[in-house]
C-alpha cells in the first residue's frame, strides 16, 4: 500500500520543510501587514487632508456670507447669544 502519492505526502511533511514552510508564511504574513499598515495610513493621510480643505472651503463660505450680509450675520449671532443665554440661565 505504499504508493508514490503517499511517499511524496510523507517527503513533504518533513520537520525541516515545515519549519521553512512556516518560516515563509511568517515573512509573507509580516509583508503583507506592513503593505496593509501603509495604506491606512496613505487613505487616512488623504482623508486628513480632504476634512481640511472641505473646513477651509466651510471658513471661505462662512467668511464671504458675513462679509456680503453683514446685518443679517449681527443679527443671527445676537439671536444665537441669546437662546445660549436663556440655556444657561435655566440650567
Amino acid at each position: 500500500m505504499n504508493t508514490p502519492v503517499t511517499s511524496a505526502i510523507k517527503a513533504a511533511a518533513s520537520p525541516d520543510d515545515l519549519s521553512h514552510q512556516i518560516e515563509v508564511l511568517r515573512a509573507d504574513l509580516a509583508k503583507l501587514a506592513s503593505t496593509l499598515s501603509d495604506n491606512m495610513a496613505e487613505g487616512i493621510g488623504k482623508a486628513g487632508q480632504q476634512i481640511g480643505q472641505t473646513g477651509r472651503d466651510a471658513r471661505t463660505t462662512a467668511t464671504n456670507a458675513v462679509l456680503d450680509h453683514p446685518l443679517t450675520a449681527v443679527g443671527i449671532a445676537a439671536g444665537i447669544g441669546l437662546l445660549f443665554g436663556m440655556m444657561a440661565r435655566k440650567g
